[in-house]
């Protein structure tokens, strides 16, 4: 059987988006396939789309919807082991910050609102349930799926595109990555920051940063990463994460979850056998005891420990 590859990309979910596969079968239609589960995902869990589904859930606060409740749940089970590190019931916060539309308008307005300007204290975040076939949020506030959609998509992609019998492929969603099988005869090779590259076979990356998405407040400059309980953003210390893991869900997730509550976040690396990455925000990067191993060449040869 004759082994071909196929690359594509397109934008998606504010993003650029780029998938690469090979092997037999028809990649071209497979990666045609995987581009249009990104587009349906999108008018699902988009914040900034007023007819998307969790618009409407926000708006509702009921939808009924078999992606949405499987999103849902792994979304809750992400808050239960990140002990609240990761919420995303944090949508009134992102509001109230000046996060109230895509962040290219965001960035172009002359001064954003001020964090929870009138407000006396956090912004309400609702109760969010499953039931059945049905996702709820009881309570007052909103629901942000902005920590999980990107990643949650990308190990879609993948199951699909392992369904159809791709051997090899590498998905890039706006930076949450997620590979399987090799690249020619070699593990895939993902830059990380600071001229280090890792090396993975079946595996995700993600990099979390609070150094891109600002904007500037009456009350100086804001970022997207809120802390649950004080809805602020995050002062945590910790400016760029990088989490490896088995699934690109996992890395965004956790890379997002360090960078609001380090304890926590941190704290939940070991139940998912991941490893992070840490720039703070004096400049120096922290390798936590792990990542090292994924580390690699450019050539895609593993270095072993290199700190």
């Amino acid at each position: 059987m004759t082994t071909t590859s196929a690359e594509r990309t397109f934008r998606a979910m504010n993003t650029e988006w780029w998938l690469r596969a090979s092997g037999p079968g028809d990649l071209d239609a497979a990666l045609r396939d995987a581009e249009a589960l990104v587009h349906d995902a999108e008018p699902r869990f988009s914040r900034f789309l007023d007819d998307s589904l969790l618009a409407e859930l926000n708006r509702m606060r009921i939808v009924r919807d078999p992606s949405f409740v499987a999103i849902a749940r792994d979304a809750l089970r992400f808050v239960e082991l990140t002990r609240g590190a990761f919420d995303p019931t944090v949508g009134a916060a992102l509001i109230a910050s000046g996060y109230d539309r895509t962040f290219e308008t965001v960035q172009a307005r002359p001064l954003a609102p001020s964090p929870l300007a009138g407000e006396g204290g956090a912004p309400p975040r609702p109760r969010l349930v499953v039931r059945g076939d049905t996702v709820a949020l009881e309570g007052a506030g909103t629901l942000d799926l902005g920590g999980i959609a990107k990643g949650w998509t990308v190990d879609r992609v993948g199951e699909l595109l392992e369904h159809r019998g791709v051997r090899n492929y590498l998905l890039d969603g706006g930076g949450d990555i997620r590979a399987h099988g090799l690249d020619g005869d070699a593990p895939w090779i993902v830059e990380v920051g600071e001229g280090l590259v890792v090396a993975l076979h079946d595996g995700a990356v993600a990099t979390s940063s609070t150094l891109r998405r600002r904007w500037r407040t009456a009350e100086g400059e804001a970022h997207h990463i809120i802390t649950p309980e004080s809805g602020r953003a995050s002062t945590s210390g910790f400016v760029t994460v990088t989490v490896v893991a088995s699934d690109a869900t996992t890395a965004d997730v956790l890379a997002t979850a360090i960078i609001a509550d380090p304890d926590r976040g941190l704290a939940a690396l070991a139940h998912f056998e991941a490893e992070a990455l840490l720039l703070g925000a004096d400049g120096g990067w922290t390798m936590k005891p792990g990542f090292e191993r994924h580390l690699a060449t450019a050539r895609g040869e593993l270095t072993g420990a290199r700190r």
